[in-house]
């Protein structure tokens, strides 16, 4: 299997087993190595080949290193284009130049780096495991099947709080707010690393909507029909925890300060 160069991995090495989706592997990872001032990682890859459709979480989780280790999760699909890439335990990206490890070991809690996918029944998918660190590092890898948060699936949402979640590179959750009372107010909360942003739509037509994000959270409703939440750029993705994919979402009378 070979990574495509325009998304800037080397060739895979051979893949070194089977990561099965509701069990574990574990990878015996070696050290990174200094080469004309480039640090290259210790690989490993796995394989991952979903039975059905689902959403799936990999985590890792250093067993030598332990809060010391320094590992990047790097996720694959047969054709070695990149679908995810791990940057700390509560976000993941969509490509490695979004994920810059700089030369200081990442502070961690189990369960360790993680990252999503939605993954397709029958296809293969691929791990990418790199080890940064200058000694051997014994990871347990984990696949497992998970329920995403439901909230943005067009649903009507006329009053009171909504929680959703951001758990996918390029998700966006929308609600229809089309029957909201004209003197109603969103306030938009976010606290995490992801740029997460409400967006306002007078109509699914509409080019210029209203942008709320934490710091300019809150806004009259009216006349909006379609709320997005969204990262940014569609390029940042989370977990459904607090400071993390979590975001709120709150309609009431209460006026904007």
């Amino acid at each position: 299997m070979l990574a495509l160069a325009g998304c800037g991995l080397e060739a895979a090495p051979p893949v070194s087993g089977d990561l099965p989706v509701g069990g574990f592997a574990i990878a015996d990872l070696p050290p990174a190595q200094e080469s004309g001032g480039q640090l290259r990682p210790g690989v490993k890859v796995y394989r991952i080949a979903p039975s059905a459709t689902q959403a799936v979480q990999i985590a890792a989780v250093s067993a030598t290193l332990q809060l010391s280790g320094r590992l990047r999760l790097v996720l694959l699909d047969a054709r070695g284009v990149v679908q995810a890439v791990s940057v700390a335990r509560n976000w993941f990206a969509a490509y490695p130049e979004l994920t810059p490890l700089a030369l200081r070991p990442q502070i961690t809690l189990d369960p360790g780096y993680r990252l999503n996918f939605k993954g397709e029944g029958g296809q293969v998918y691929y791990l990418r495991v790199e080890n940064y660190a200058l000694s051997e590092d014994r990871v347990t890898l984990y696949a497992e099947a998970f329920t995403p948060n439901p909230e943005g699936q067009g649903e009507a949402f006329l009053s009171g709080t909504k929680t959703g979640a951001i758990e996918f590179v390029g998700e966006f959750d929308l609600y229809n707010v089309a029957s909201a009372s004209a003197t109603d107010y969103l306030r938009f909360t976010y606290t995490g690393p992801l740029d997460l942003v409400a967006l306002l739509y007078n109509s699914r037509e509409d080019l210029y909507p209203r942008v709320l994000d934490p710091v300019a959270n809150c806004a009259p409703v009216s006349p909006a029909t379609l709320l997005e939440v969204r990262d940014r750029g569609l390029v940042r993705a989370g977990f459904n925890e607090e400071g993390s994919g979590r975001y709120t979402l709150t309609l009431s009378g209460t006026p904007c300060p």
